[in-house]
């Protein structure tokens, strides 16, 4: 039986370089619809209540807004402050909030009444720092610019423990997680920096021979050739981030010693935060919940956010903004990147999900047809008639049934592929090249006559006439990337067949000095991105050897 006949399938090209855009960026790049609100003063603290459905709090100036994740609008307003306001923090019920400001002051409120539950005066300076413990919903942790930090009992309103050893202002503090191999004990241990340029860790059971009643000393210290700006404890693990000018150095607080230095922003890092134990990279639905899944986000006054897989400490992403960044979040569901900056701009990205995707998705496609010039699908539901009449046109019959498809009828070659079939190479090749069939087409042939060891079959015997149109077609397609190789083959043997005759025919030379010159530019073109290309490299190399030697004198 005669093997039935098939059409020449278009030649598979090699593959293109990356355009860059994998699974990690699509899923930033899906943080979309941003939202720009604009204070009267900087952002200086951006926190998301860990209950659903994770409202946020947005310290600036002498207030503190409640933005809905729903609708990012302001639902609450708290300005009961003498002076600035620092470190609006909301409870992990979300029912109190905490803040400090600059008069030394601490309040929690109620978020529903916004009534005020408490106030303490313990601290002379503003206060950089109020965070409720995770551990405990009685707790609250703060940390001032008269250098110490504090753990506060709730329901008594007395000063649980004070922390002494910083000798200059106290910005940033944190409890570490609940599941950190370190983070033992009632009230689990505290991690504080300064501009002394200090990272401190602190057990609550632990007391001191200071002579302040009740205080306590640091278990471990970790010197920094700059202030620290921004800590942040990694959950789960061992991991400290520190921000100490335009470096963020990550340490490992079991062995006391840095893992890795990330340099990649150009003025100070402001701000730290980190995602949810979601697997970005692989699956953006799942609900994995792997160490190595997290990602790291830093924001500084250069304006840039960037992204960092905590698994190689690379950057995977990067956001450009408008004004030097104080202050940034992330909801823990992941649905909103919330970015505070010093002129008052708030910065509200949302990542859509469920209907809201495939209503984006329907008007992606809508759009599509229309910039195509095809009318878009109109939205039409079939009515019942119309379903009943249709119904079972589809059936396929059953397991054991045959189907004979009476309409498929036979395949109808092309002329080039009748000629091909016959072992006519010569006259297939002429009808492609004359008949000024796309390239694609053209590259499909000679791949096959290749393949088939027909190609000098194909090229022999040419006169003049018929020798140009391929001649013609080298030259116009050799600054094709992916038609190189071929183009290069097929050029060899032309030069083997008819480097005899060079010089008989005065369009041939002619051809054959434009594919001269075609080939020159295209390697002086290659030669100036391997220049460009090695002057990249030097610089990205001298910017890593001078952050070691900078690494190497800090320490």
């Amino acid at each position: 039986m005669a093997a039935p006949l098939t059409r020449l399938a278009p030649a598979k090209l090699p593959a293109q370089p990356s355009s860059g855009v994998n699974p990690e960026q699509r899923f930033w790049h899906s943080f979309e619809s941003p939202l720009l609100i604009n204070d009267y003063a900087s952002i200086s603290h951006i926190h998301f209540s860990p209950l659903s459905p994770h409202d946020f709090a947005i310290t600036s100036s002498t207030r503190i807004q409640i933005f809905s994740s729903k609708t990012r609008k302001v639902t609450k307003t708290i300005s009961r402050f003498k002076d600035v306001a620092y470190s609006g923090n909301i409870r992990q019920d979300g029912k109190l909030l905490v803040a400090g400001d600059a008069t030394g002051l601490i309040q929690v409120f109620d978020l529903n009444s916004r009534a005020i539950l408490r106030t303490w005066d313990a601290h002379k300076q503003p206060v950089q720092v109020t965070k409720f413990s995770p551990r405990s919903v009685t707790t609250i942790l703060s940390a001032s610019d008269d250098s110490t930090v504090r753990l506060w009992d709730l329901p008594t309103g007395e000063i649980t423990n004070t922390f002494l050893g910083h000798s200059d202002y106290v910005r940033h503090a944190a409890f570490l997680s609940a599941g950190s191999v370190v983070g033992g004990g009632a009230g689990g241990m505290i991690v504080s920096g300064g501009y002394d340029g200090t990272v401190r860790l602190w057990d609550p059971r632990v007391p001191s021979s200071a002579s302040e009643e009740g205080s306590s000393s640091a278990v471990m210290t970790l010197t920094h050739p700059a202030s620290i700006d921004a800590l942040l404890p990694m959950p789960g693990s061992t991991t400290i981030l520190a921000a100490a000018g335009p470096v963020v150095h990550v340490w490992d607080i079991i062995a006391a010693k840095p893992l890795i230095q990330l340099a990649n922003h150009q003025k100070t890092v402001t701000a730290l935060a980190y995602t949810t134990s979601k697997d970005i990279s692989n699956n953006t639905d799942s609900n994995t919940t792997t160490a190595s899944s997290r990602r790291v986000l830093t924001g500084g006054l250069d304006g840039h956010v960037k992204i960092y897989s905590t698994t190689s400490w690379q950057v995977v992403h990067g956001i450009k903004y408008p004004a030097p960044i104080l202050s940034l979040g992330i909801s823990p569901e992941e649905k909103h990147l919330a970015v505070g900056m010093v002129n008052g701009l708030l910065s509200i990205r949302t990542r859509s999900s469920g209907k809201e995707k495939e209503r984006e998705h329907e008007r992606e496609k809508t759009m599509q047809a229309l910039l195509a010039g095809l009318p878009a699908e109109p939205k039409s539901k079939k009515s019942k008639a119309k379903e009943r009449k249709l119904r079972g046109m589809k059936y396929g019959g059953d397991a054991e049934s045959i189907v004979l498809d009476e309409r498929e009828g036979r395949v109808r070659l092309r002329p080039y592929e009748k000629d091909l079939r016959a072992k006519k190479f010569a006259e297939a090749l002429d009808k492609v090249l004359i008949g000024n069939a796309p390239p694609l087409t053209t590259y499909t042939l000679l791949t096959a006559l290749k393949h088939r060891s027909a190609l000098r079959a194909a090229l022999s015997n040419r006169d003049e006439a018929t020798l140009a149109p391929v001649l013609k077609w080298l030259t116009k397609n050799i600054s094709r990337p992916q038609y190189v190789e071929l183009i290069v083959d097929v050029s060899l043997l032309l030069l083997d067949l008819y480097g005899h005759a060079i010089g008989q025919s005065q369009m041939i030379d002619e051809l054959l000095n434009r594919m001269r010159d075609k080939v020159r530019l295209e390697v002086k073109q290659s030669m100036s991105a391997c220049k460009i290309a090695g002057m990249v490299g030097m610089l990205v190399g001298g910017t890593g050897a001078a952050d070691k030697i900078a690494g190497t004198l800090s320490t």
